[in-house]
């Protein structure tokens, strides 16, 4: 079972895809990507709330798309965060786990665990 000290499908449902369409495979994140985020969670030293994990090709975020990107790929999560300081601290821990794809949006950070040597940033 993929699962880490602080973070379980089971008990975080929303790391698993929640479209809820009827051929939903219920995909979650990769271990290793797990991995990240718990080393994330360590140095924010406070819990975190995965507001989305893995996402099925099913999924209303996904359903536009050409190709599969990190949600679909099992290696992208997106974390809440409540404040401009705590974003940026996960963004922060994010680069030091190795997450190579960070993105603020307007109530999230998406923590990317794509297979490249550089950074990626962007907005929503």
């Amino acid at each position: 079972m993929i699962q880490t000290k602080n973070f379980n499908p089971k008990s975080d449902p929303k790391l698993l895809c929640t479209c809820g369409h009827k051929d939903c495979d219920q995909r979650s994140v990769n271990q290793e990507t797990l991995y990240k985020l718990q080393a994330v969670r360590c140095w924010l030293n406070m819990p975190m709330t995965i507001t989305s994990g893995g996402r099925c090709p099913n999924h209303p975020n996904e359903v536009h798309r050409t190709k599969p990107a990190d949600h679909q790929n099992c290696i992208g999560v997106d974390v809440l965060y409540r404040s401009e300081k705590e974003k940026n601290l996960i963004m922060m821990y994010g680069v030091r786990a190795g997450f190579t794809a960070i993105a603020a949006g307007k109530n999230f950070v998406h923590l990317g665990n794509r297979p490249q040597l550089h950074l990626t940033t962007w907005s929503y």
